[in-house]
């Protein structure tokens, strides 16, 4: 009885002794540390169970997403902080939101057929729906970037390690070879992330989300004439490989034509932006948008267009006006 209880104070001794060591490595890591800390934990635990847990994948992106964000936000602040910094952030800004806004009129010239100057409202809205898709190419950029500074950083500590160089002058904070280690095995993990949420916002759907849940592997399933039928389309699906064949996504071109982005506005423009009465002629569900005195753009739904909607120049056609033609 006496060893058992001895034993006990020894373990319990024992498990105190590891809770203050594990407390202080906690207090000693930064936020982003903490973040791969967790990150590592939530795979281990994964690898530990052998199988694909949706919740358990959805918290380790969650993580790494903390972790680079707060290593790029630590970094922007250094840049922020200093003059030329500064200036080279506003300048980036300033191109960047140009740049959007012209796409953004492209967009629209390529959905309605004229300038797109006649309807704001609707250049706005397609900039705010492409700006995901934009935030996610600077986000590939900032992190293409980062990946390179620090997989430099790591193999220049492996390289200069045996002629003095110790870990504290590339990178500060504590546990620094294992914070570099961390970065450059989780950002190709964070790459995957990215790649999966783009696909499926530019697809208008969740297909690509599901290459992080269950059942990945292409399965074998029973057909009514009782062969059996490699799933292979849902695991090429599953990684974004596939699109809708009603809207599919082009990519080809420097400016996207997204079918659900484009379908989206051509809704709005005719339910709100366009006039549904005006003093130039209409018939049936025709909606005007006045082009000068003398021309207006008709927008009439058709289902046989690519996005629900026509679109034709005429002239007004009001009793008022002066009759007009094209010479």
């Amino acid at each position: 009885m006496q060893q058992l209880m001895l034993w006990q104070e020894k373990s319990a001794q024992q498990l105190s002794g590891w809770r203050r060591r594990c407390q202080q490595i906690w207090l000693q890591l930064d936020l982003a540390q903490r973040c791969y800390l967790l990150s590592t934990l939530l795979v281990l635990g994964w690898l530990g169970t052998l199988t694909t847990q949706p919740w358990l994948l959805g918290v380790l992106g969650v993580t790494l997403f903390g972790a680079v964000v707060t290593d790029i936000w630590q970094g922007f602040l250094r840049i922020w902080h200093s003059l030329p910094g500064k200036a080279f952030i506003l300048l980036s800004y300033a191109v960047l939101v140009n740049f959007c806004f012209a796409l953004a009129d492209s967009s629209v010239n390529n959905l309605i057929g004229v300038r797109p100057e006649v309807v704001p409202f609707s250049v706005n809205l397609t900039l705010m729906l492409l700006a995901p898709f934009w935030s996610f190419l600077l986000a590939f950029a900032l992190l293409s970037l980062y990946l390179m500074l620090h997989t430099l950083k790591f193999f220049l500590l492996l390289l200069l390690r045996p002629v003095g160089v110790r870990s504290r002058h590339l990178q500060d904070g504590s546990y620094p070879k294992l914070s570099l280690a961390a970065r450059v095995t989780f950002l190709p993990v964070v790459f995957m992330y990215l790649t999966a949420v783009m696909a499926s916002y530019l697809n208008g759907d969740t297909t690509a989300l599901a290459m992080f849940q269950a059942d990945t592997p292409a399965t074998q399933t029973a057909t009514p004439d009782g062969k059996q039928d490699t799933v292979v389309k849902d695991t090429v699906a599953k990684a974004g490989l596939l699109k809708s064949p009603d809207e599919p996504a082009d990519l080809t071109g420097i400016n996207p034509q997204v079918g659900w982005i484009n379908r989206t506005v051509a809704r709005f423009l005719y339910s709100v932006e366009s006039l549904g009465k005006s003093q130039c002629l209409m018939q049936g569900a025709e909606h005007l948008v006045h082009l000068n005195d003398f021309e207006v753009l008709v927008i009439t739904p058709d289902a046989q267009q690519p996005y629900g909607y026509k679109y034709q120049v005429r002239a007004c056609g009001s009793p008022s006006l002066p009759a007009f033609s094209r010479p």
